[in-house]
């Protein structure tokens, strides 16, 4: 794994060409694999769509997981880093005008088979490429309109992160007593410690799910003693049963045999 620091992130979007973009929108793909960039932010909105492998994305306030199959919307401006593990994904960036209502925060979407086909056909159009372009700009004026849509699909994907000491030492390993733990976790993330903790839970559900295995097994790795419970709480939580996302991810454009009756 490569860790890049803020400045050396910064290097690296310019490179790519990041730094100054111009135009209603643009493609690209990031040719690094198993990367860690530092603290930036953009000046166009960023919609990032995971093809494979997983990504993880901080703000200041929460942790997301990018599993593969799901989209990231990162508003223009919003400070962030990223960790991405062997990770092909594919990010169009929209000019700050062109989305009516981007929000201010990091969301987790449903990657919708229109939303995942526009995203690849649009990575015919590299940075600098689409403006002047009637076709490239039509198109992006339409992706555009559609994220406004596709926004309201937000999916529950996030792990509140907290810089108080003690409460992030207890992410990993609680240093607390239970009563002082539950209340100052709730006051420093916003949610509870079993909300937290049953959200990882399909986090990680979602990353081996990716890897081809199989549903009962995932279950069982990630706490369930219940086939019926993980189900309903992946289902809740993903908007798909655990099943059809493996079988989505796993293989796209196929079919896979089901063997977790």
């Amino acid at each position: 794994m490569k860790t890049l620091s803020d400045a050396e992130t910064q290097a690296a979007l310019t490179d790519y060409g990041l730094t100054r973009p111009r135009g209603p929108g643009f493609a690209f793909r990031d040719p690094e694999r198993r990367v860690h960039y530092g603290w930036h932010a953009h000046a166009y909105h960023q919609l990032l769509y995971a093809i494979s492998g997983t990504t993880q994305i901080e703000t200041r306030v929460a942790r997301l997981f990018l599993p593969p199959g799901r989209a990231a919307w990162i508003p223009a401006g919003l400070a962030h880093r990223t960790l991405m593990s062997d990770v092909d994904g594919a990010s169009l960036y929209f000019a700050p005008d062109a989305v009516a209502d981007p929000g201010d925060r990091l969301r987790i979407l449903i990657a919708t088979p229109v939303m995942r086909e526009m995203i690849l056909h649009a990575l015919r159009w590299p940075q600098g490429t689409a403006e002047g372009d009637l076709l490239a700009e039509s198109f992006f004026a339409t992706l555009a309109l559609m994220c406004g849509e596709w926004l309201d699909g937000e999916l529950p994907l996030a792990l509140a992160r907290s810089d108080h000491p003690g409460i992030a030492r207890a992410i990993a390993a609680a240093h607390m007593s239970e009563r002082n733990f539950r209340r100052s976790f709730r006051r420093e993330t916003g949610m509870g410690w079993q909300q937290w903790l049953g959200q990882a839970r399909i986090l990680a559900a979602m990353a081996l799910l990716a890897q081809g295995r199989r549903v009962t097994d995932v279950a069982q790795d990630v706490g369930f003693s219940s086939l019926s419970a993980f189900a309903k709480v992946f289902a809740r939580l993903t908007g798909e049963n655990p099943v059809r996302y493996r079988n989505n991810t796993v293989e796209p454009n196929g079919r896979r045999d089901i063997m977790d009756r």
